[in-house]
């Protein structure tokens, strides 16, 4: 059965596209319900919402409202798509939204910050008149409104930003000692780095991203071998993966395989509950 849910990935250029890792068009073709695993990690989210507001299923089912600011999660949680899905999701990189939403990181850890209490009145005003626009004028229309709240004042240090890019391209396996050691700090320095513009620390960044690209490759295999999987991302065993994995999503792999998700490249669709 295929997902009713439908995903769309713009990545931005230019300037902005070092700041905004996507924004994902979320949508349906009829009122429908899907649950999503979101594997957050250190990304920050702003769902701008059309339709129906995604659910945090997690958080108690709390709504999210539209331009709400979603901050770095330590564990993965289940989003809730009811009703009409029609949203523009903005993914920041890893310490990024700070240049834009100009609230502490350390304070958006696990929660949402109202739009009210992060965004003008006239940002607010803007974003509504997106609504009758194409996904693709409502993603160039986003990305002039971000640009236009861009203080690079806010950016993190350029160790921070090399940090991130080199856990995304190693897929997390790295380590918090190679990681100082490759921008010349102390452990302690980019722990407290990551800790004020990042939100989350460079182990567990590196963790969630390692669990993440494993299990993008999985969904890709027909039966996965998580003894071979586990092999190629570096852990000592399947049980060591096992345990990470229940740890960072909540669920085990094996749970995982026969949910019958489908990969959506930043989120992982299943059929739970529709």
């Amino acid at each position: 059965m295929t997902s009713p849910l439908k995903m769309a990935v713009y990545r931005p250029a230019g300037r902005l596209g070092s700041y905004v890792r996507a924004f994902q068009v979320f949508s349906t073709t009829q009122p429908a319900g899907v649950s999503v695993l979101d594997f957050g990690g250190g990304d920050v989210s702003v769902p701008v919402c059309f339709g129906d507001p995604v659910l945090v299923e997690d958080w108690g089912r709390a709504a999210v409202p539209s331009a709400a600011v979603v901050g770095p999660r330590r564990q993965a949680v289940w989003l809730r798509f009811q009703g009409i899905v029609d949203q523009v999701n903005i993914s920041f990189f890893p310490g990024a939204a700070g240049a834009f939403v100009g609230m502490p990181m350390p304070e958006l850890v696990g929660r949402m910050a109202s739009p009210d209490d992060v965004w003008p009145h006239d940002f607010r005003e803007a974003v509504a008149e997106l609504e009758p626009l194409s996904p693709e004028q409502r993603v160039a229309g986003l990305a002039d409104l971000l640009l236009a709240r861009l203080e690079p004042g806010r950016e993190p240090r350029p160790q921070v930003r090399e940090a991130v890019r080199l856990i995304r391209a190693s897929r997390g396996r790295v380590t918090v000692r190679w990681l100082a050691d490759e921008l010349n700090l102390s452990i302690s320095q980019l722990e407290r780095s990551f800790a004020r513009y990042v939100g989350v620390g460079p182990k567990l960044l590196a963790r969630q991203t390692r669990v993440c690209a494993l299990a993008a490759e999985a969904t890709g295999l027909a039966s996965p071998s998580w003894a071979l999987l586990a092999a190629r991302y570096g852990y000592a065993d399947q049980a060591h993966l096992a345990r990470e994995f229940r740890e960072l999503t909540g669920i085990t792999p094996s749970r995982f395989a026969g949910s019958d998700a489908d990969f959506l490249q930043d989120a992982l669709v299943g059929r739970r509950g529709v």
